[in-house]
């Protein structure tokens, strides 16, 4: 199973959601995306699912792939793809009544995030927003 996720930044921040609670691991952290649907490309299904969530339009021009992991979940292998959007049109709303917050990178440990979400947050905050001295 493909699934997409995006790193929406404004300035300094990360955009980050809670699972809402009719959806499986319900209350944990993530990144807005979902899963990839037949026949369609990782880019159509990453507009797509962060239109149905937050009801903005990713601009595609300055949205970049950042990394995959392979996870195995029970049966299922899961294959992560990780986007980072740095523009977008309209007003970001919690269309499934998501929680969603702005944060900085430094406040990760401070969400409980999917399990699957850990290793990328690790390269995350490594690589894409090294610790300032």
């Amino acid at each position: 199973m493909e699934v997409v996720a995006c790193v929406l930044k404004k300035q300094q921040k990360i955009l980050i959601s809670n699972r809402p609670p009719d959806k499986d691991f319900s209350g944990f952290y993530e990144f807005p995306g979902g899963k990839v649907q037949i026949g369609e490309y990782m880019l159509e299904a990453l507009r797509r699912e962060i239109f149905e969530e937050l009801g903005v339009n990713i601009k595609l021009n300055k949205t970049y792939y950042l990394k995959s992991f392979r996870i195995s979940q029970n049966t299922k292998k899961i294959s992560l793809n990780f986007f980072i959007c740095l523009g977008w049109t309209g007003k970001i709303i919690n269309k499934e009544k998501q929680e969603i917050e702005w944060i900085l990178p430094a406040q990760f440990n401070k969400y409980d995030f999917l399990k699957s979400n850990k290793e990328f947050i690790k390269y995350l905050s490594s690589f894409i927003f090294p610790p300032t001295n």
